[in-house]
């Protein structure tokens, strides 16, 4: 197979468009279903969320990103891997259905949680099918049919969420709009696929795949628990107020976490073939990769934290103050998470996923161990400070593993331009933190973009390409 720029173009911006338009979508709703709760029922709400999520994740075990893999280099097997991966899935999704309802009890939740809990296990089911279908599109380079199905799921549940708020439902009737929506688009995938894709089920490959898919699924059961871990285990040892206070802070971070899996799902396809056979073209780009997601992440994490006080009152209406300081704690899991993602992808684009999930399995051992010691010393700030612990410690760890069993990828050559451009948005947005958050942090990010445009030529490079855009689609020659 041959790399196609044009197709890796065309599914990046529509992947990025989609992408940003339904974030920011998600975005807004989730503010408002926050305002709308309140700490009590949100830490209902965010514990119910995460345990329902957790269970059904166990149901992936990685066959979806092996037909990414595989399907890459060989479109052979795509009818195979994709036939097989929705058949197994789906046994193993509903086994997953009943042991959570089973462990849901001895968990103690109230009955608001346990009654979410039932209709999130159901919906976030659906959602795990037509992960692996979008995971098919990826395979194939077909990401513009991947990204137009998960910008009409996440309108759906937006335009349901906002009835429900303005209906004055409750809070289980919220998790209701997520049950229909993917039920729908569930229903919608299937009518499209249709006579056009025909899967294959082969039950003696089954076993073969599975094991081969372990390092993707394991990892990736690793990474989701390690995002909900404080969540649940708060949900355990707090009340659920303050698994609301610390939820709103996490959460608004969480958001922007999409952005490093957004920006490589278009080239996944491309580096599984450069891992293969051109390690210097591998390099180079996990280099331009790790840069700009530095960029963004290191700009974002910054602006998070100067601006985290007014940032709160102004999105909650004052009714989250307490999770100020947890918001300016967590803000750095944003840099870290983009820092680190192209160093994990290093490993599993050169068929070294087992080390990327050895790292995040112990990040989780240690992750629970930090959080189960610090939180009865800090409260929930201790909680934010083992997150943060251990990003720190996933990131060293991939540098490590790929500075000795790859290549000597050059990072810290890609930072100082980035940290001088965010130092002076930085001192730009405290200086305007009296002004609506939204203006103090829009000039922000311009004094940024404007530094790192001048200092840098990649971003120079970047910043002349969407200058001519503009230029173009204002019909200026």
């Amino acid at each position: 197979m041959t790399m196609d720029t044009r197709l890796i173009a065309k599914n990046a911006t529509a992947l990025g468009v989609s992408g940003i338009l339904a974030k920011a979508i998600t975005a807004v709703v989730g503010i408002f279903v926050t305002r709308y709760l309140g700490p009590g029922p949100f830490g209902d709400y965010s514990t119910a969320y995460a345990f329902a999520g957790t269970f059904i994740l166990f149901s992936e075990l990685g066959i979806s990103q092996l037909m990414v893999q595989e399907g890459s280099r060989n479109a052979a097997v795509l009818p195979k891997y994709f036939g097989n991966t929705l058949f197994f899935k789906s046994i193993i999704a509903i086994a997953c259905y009943i042991f959570m309802i089973i462990f849901m009890f001895p968990a103690g939740y109230n009955f608001s949680t346990q009654a979410m809990i039932m209709v999130l296990g159901i919906a976030v089911g659906f959602n795990a099918l037509n992960q692996s279908v979008y995971n098919y599109f990826q395979a194939v380079e077909q990401m513009v049919l991947a990204a137009g199905f998960q910008f009409l799921n996440t309108a759906l549940i937006a335009a349901l969420t906002m009835l429900v708020i303005l209906s004055g439902f409750g809070v289980v009737a919220i998790t209701c709009t997520h049950l229909i929506s993917y039920a729908l688009i569930s229903m919608l995938i299937y009518l499209s696929l249709r006579g056009k894709v025909k899967p294959q089920i082969e039950i003696k490959s089954l076993a073969g795949m599975v094991k081969n898919g372990l390092p993707f699924g394991i990892h990736r059961i690793f990474y989701y628990i390690f995002l909900q871990q404080s969540i649940l285990v708060l949900s355990l040892t707090a009340t659920n107020v303050q698994v609301g206070i610390y939820s709103a802070a996490f959460k608004l971070v969480q958001m922007l976490v999409f952005i490093p899996s957004l920006m490589t799902s278009a080239l996944y396809p491309a580096l599984y073939q450069m891992g293969e056979s051109d390690k210097d073209r591998h390099q180079n780009t996990i280099e331009k990769v790790f840069k700009f997601l530095s960029a963004v992440g290191i700009a974002g994490s910054t602006l998070i934290f100067v601006l985290a006080g007014p940032l709160t009152k102004w999105l909650y209406a004052g009714k989250f103050n307490e999770s100020i300081p947890i918001l300016m704690i967590v803000s750095w899991f944003l840099a870290l998470e983009c820092m680190s993602f192209s160093l994990g992808d290093v490993l599993t684009t050169t068929n070294r996923q087992w080390q990327r999930t050895a790292v995040q399995g112990s990040a989780l051992v240690l992750l629970f161990i930090l959080t189960m010691a610090m939180t009865p010393l800090f409260g929930i700030l201790g909680t934010a400070y083992a997150l943060i612990i251990v990003e720190v410690y996933i990131f060293l760890g991939y540098l490590l593993l790929v500075r000795r069993g790859v290549y000597k990828i050059r990072v810290w050559q890609q930072l100082p331009v980035v940290m001088a451009a965010s130092l002076l948005m930085a001192v730009a947005a405290w200086l305007l933190r009296g002004l609506n958050p939204l203006v103090s942090a829009s000039a922000a990010g311009i004094v940024f973009g404007i530094v790192i445009v001048a200092a840098d030529r990649d971003f120079n490079r970047i910043g002349n390409y969407a200058f001519r855009q503009i230029l173009r689609l204002g019909g200026i020659k």
